[in-house]
């Protein structure tokens, strides 16, 4: 199973609890439609009924990057989140593509999850745009019609008050709750009963099981597993020993079984991580110029971190070969920086090491970086002995973000990006 790919089963279901609760649960999952274009579409009229995509991009006029959400009438063309810009542009030229305004998006979460807190304490924000709230204490155990008025009246007011829809999900714990709230889009309401999980998600293939992504699949049709059924009817010894402890995860989530609580989850906390990546036209296997095209993103991602007060700890980077095969690696670093030179050189060598592997079939068409394992920069950070010795790239760093602030992006530009990036790698421009 791809990391993003397990990372995102184990996020759903907290890796299972071993122990199930000891009383029927009640869990709703919230998913908001097409949250960051519609978002834009009730603040500006002239983009409703349109093909709208919101991009992750530094490009000005949103030609490199990729697509963070695109409303129903652009998905209608076949746009999608994660999509190239210039894949989506091929797809819809005359859609409209604007940047992400992501404090403007954080802004509407912090109002849905105070909306959700007046139903119950107990939330999970999930996602900038999911949360799970734990209803069990707010029903009669097995009252779902109950459930349903709750749902209802929390979809209501989030129309009224955001001007926005959501689709939502009811079952008996955060998986099968997620899964629901997928069968309907957008703006609607599932309920999938303990008894009913069989029946309506065993028919289904075993890619629409929460985690289960392109890898995974793969390795799951090698054992004749082709949809939900077929993974729940598998023994727990074939899957363990293909997959190991994974192996026991995937049948109970195929079950529809879930022991994980629903977190407490705070809006403070929605931010998980910084990043940017770059679509490049025709794809490149120059080392040199991938390297170079990293440093830029590697400004742009701690410039941002630094604006918005954060540190990290955890450097990702993300590749796409050619146009279908795409993956990421990751490493940990010992301390927590927002300084440039620690995170780009992780970064590089990532990028060395899995040049040196001779595996590229063809040229790389997406490069992106990324920095999570977040914390607040108030909470202070430990100094290396090589920090502490000599400061002077904080000092700089210090220095060149009071330019930035004062003079604008473009004011100072390291000498390596001259020509290949404007405004300090916030505005890539590849041959």
């Amino acid at each position: 199973m791809g990391n993003f790919s397990m990372r995102c089963l184990q996020k759903a279901s907290d890796q299972m609890l071993a122990s199930p609760p000891r009383a029927e649960r009640c869990v709703l999952h919230l998913d908001m439609d097409a949250y960051f274009a519609a978002v834009e579409q009730r603040d500006l009229p002239i983009y409703r009924g349109i093909p709208l995509v919101v991009c992750h991009t530094s490009s000005d006029f949103c030609i490199h990057g990729v697509v963070a959400t695109a409303s129903y009438e652009a998905r209608h063309w076949g746009i999608k989140a994660g999509m190239s810009v210039w894949e989506a542009r091929s797809l819809c030229p005359h859609a409209h593509f604007i940047h992400a305004n992501i404090p403007k998006y954080l802004y509407n979460t912090r109002r849905l999850v105070r909306l959700c807190e007046s139903y119950t304490p107990k939330i999970e924000v999930f996602s900038i745009d999911e949360v799970f709230l734990d209803l069990t204490s707010q029903v009669k155990p097995g009252d779902w019609k109950q459930a349903l008025q709750i749902a209802r009246h929390l979809k209501e007011k989030i129309r009224e008050e955001l001007g926005l829809t959501a689709s939502v999900g009811l079952g008996p714990n955060k998986l099968v709750a997620k899964m629901a709230s997928e069968l309907q889009k957008p703006d609607g309401l599932t309920l999938v009963r303990p008894e009913e999980f069989s029946a309506i998600f065993s028919p289904m293939p075993v890619n629409k099981l929460v985690g289960v992504g392109p890898r995974m699949l793969l390795r799951l049709r090698s054992l004749g597993i082709e949809r939900i059924g077929d993974l729940a009817s598998t023994p727990v010894k074939v899957l363990e020993r293909r997959f190991g402890i994974l192996g026991k995860i995937l049948r109970l989530a195929a079950e529809g079984k879930d022991y994980s609580p629903v977190g407490e989850g705070r809006a403070e906390d929605l931010v998980k991580s910084f990043g940017h990546s770059l679509s490049l036209r025709g794809g490149s296997d120059d080392l040199d110029l991938l390297s170079n095209t990293l440093l830029g993103l590697t400004d742009a991602v701690t410039r941002r971190m630094r604006r918005e007060g954060y540190l990290g700890r955890t450097v990702n980077l993300r590749l796409r070969v050619g146009y279908s095969r795409g993956y990421a690696r990751s490493i940990t670093l010992k301390e927590y920086t927002c300084l440039p030179r620690p995170i780009f050189e992780n970064a590089r060598s990532l990028l060395e090491r899995e040049a040196s592997l001779g595996v590229w079939e063809d040229k790389i068409t997406t490069i992106g970086v990324s920095v999570s394992q977040l914390k607040r920069a108030e909470e202070g950070r430990q100094l290396s002995i090589w920090e502490y010795l000599d400061p002077r790239e904080e000092k700089l760093t210090r220095v060149l973000d009071d330019l930035y602030n004062k003079y604008g992006e473009g004011v100072v530009t390291r000498a390596s990006l001259l020509g290949s990036f404007s405004l300090s790698g916030m505005n890539p421009v590849l041959p």
